[in-house]
């Protein structure tokens, strides 16, 4: 009983030296409020624990592979499938995927087809790195290997097919190469497996690895199966020493089946960058209330929210619109930021290409933080006027032709966003 009075004196002795802390405290120049931001080094979404990795960042594969427009899914419309799932726009969607999953899903399940092609290696492709060839989603880890690809798509584009389209199970089952029908297909781990009946895609699908090389029992690979980071490449000559001549397994789309671009991919990952700056609070955006910047797309919560960034962008926008800043200074390279290796500056999203970037300007912030302000933050309109440096502010900033600018006052933005070009190309 003791022990409950004593707590009780002693949280009535607190309370008030407590409300008296954090209570804020008057002073002479109240008038004159000084304003404090504070930098936080340790924002972004938070990514949930999930059992397993979403695919795509959690865009719509649907929407990607029929209309090309990066959608983001819904975590209530989801579905898994070989070790991923995917996450959709709408149940209609969802529903369209599980009638023919093998259609949609990327080839190599994201993964780069030409680092796996002449490596054995599996590394994932980036999605700004992304086209539509003969109806296949496909990424690559960087723009080189996009290249390659785009000289020799025969080279790549099968090499996701194990033993070029021979049946494992018959070649390992009864010791013979038989071609098998594109229609068994079962893709698993990222590779396209073709029996020659669907007796035997039975047999694959009760023990893959058997199969596969891995030993592992696992049942229904094509929804429970983790997915593996790097492995070596399943061909003909991975199971006897003396290759045998390659046969195309693949069938052969139809002549009207061309390669297509993915539509842009929205920066900061789809999030709604006014939802962020007004709530403090990671929403997806939607793709009917996109805003485009300098060809930068950006995904918004709703109409109003699609307002408040094209009325003023310069309060919204992360800083370089979400590219990299470390990267544009050191090596003039325009790199998309992530979400997740992001922070806050001088009032400022600031979005990193990963985390040694993000450690550069953590360090060093005063040499990358104005890369995209104009006239080195000082206001243009005294520059041009009155040849004056007068730091400028960014609560009266505004955003012109990717450039933030700054300025000492209500007025002196009035008169730039009159005639910008008057000042714009003056001040630099």
């Amino acid at each position: 009983m003791w022990r409950v009075f004593r707590t009780l004196i002693l949280c009535a002795w607190a309370a008030p030296c407590l409300a008296a802390d954090a209570a804020p405290k008057s002073s002479a120049d109240d008038e004159k409020p000084v304003a404090r931001i504070a930098n936080h080094w340790e924002i972004g979404p938070i990514a949930g624990a999930e059992q397993f990795p979403v695919a795509l960042a959690g865009y719509c594969v649907v929407q990607l592979h029929d209309q090309r427009q990066w959608v983001p899914g819904r975590g209530g419309e989801a579905s898994r499938f070989d070790g991923l799932e995917y996450r959709f726009d709408s149940s209609r969607d969802r529903h369209i995927f599980q009638a023919a999953r093998e259609t949609y899903v990327p080839m190599l399940g994201g993964d780069c087809p030409v680092t796996y092609a002449e490596s054995g290696k599996r590394v994932a492709g980036k999605l700004e790195y992304g086209i539509l060839h003969r109806r296949r989603l496909i990424f690559f880890s960087g723009p080189e290997e996009q290249r390659r690809f785009a000289e020799a798509p025969d080279k790549y584009e099968n090499v996701d097919l194990v033993l070029d389209g021979r049946s494992v199970v018959s070649m390992i089952d009864d010791r013979k190469w038989i071609a098998g029908v594109p229609a068994t297909v079962v893709i698993h781990r990222g590779l396209r497996y073709f029996f020659a009946n669907d007796f035997e895609r039975r047999i694959f699908l009760k023990s893959p690895g058997r199969y596969d090389g891995s030993g592992q029992k696992v049942e229904q690979p094509n929804l429970l199966m983790e997915s593996q980071t790097t492995s070596e490449r399943l061909t003909v000559e991975a199971f006897q020493q003396n290759s045998a001549k390659k046969t195309n397994g693949f069938a052969t789309p139809q002549a009207s089946a061309k390669d297509a671009l993915l539509g842009a991919l929205p920066a900061m990952s789809g999030y709604c960058p006014v939802s962020l700056r007004q709530d403090g609070a990671w929403v997806r955006g939607r793709q009917e209330f996109s805003v485009n910047f300098k060809d930068i797309v950006f995904l918004t919560a709703g109409e109003r929210e699609r307002g408040l960034l094209k009325s003023d962008p310069a309060d919204y926008l992360p800083a370089c619109s979400g590219e990299c800043a470390v990267s544009l200074v050191e090596r003039d390279e325009h790199v998309r930021g992530s979400v997740f290796h992001a922070a806050e500056f001088d009032g400022r999203l600031f979005l990193f290409a990963d985390a040694a970037a993000k450690a550069k300007f953590k360090a060093s912030p005063e040499k990358f933080a104005l890369i995209d302000v104009a006239a080195r933050g000082f206001c243009a309109v005294t520059l041009v006027d009155k040849d004056e440096q007068v730091p400028g502010a960014q609560q009266f900033a505004t955003w012109h032709d990717g450039k933030i600018y700054r300025f000492a006052g209500a007025a002196e933005k009035a008169k730039f966003v009159a005639k910008p070009e008057r000042y714009a190309e003056s001040a630099e």
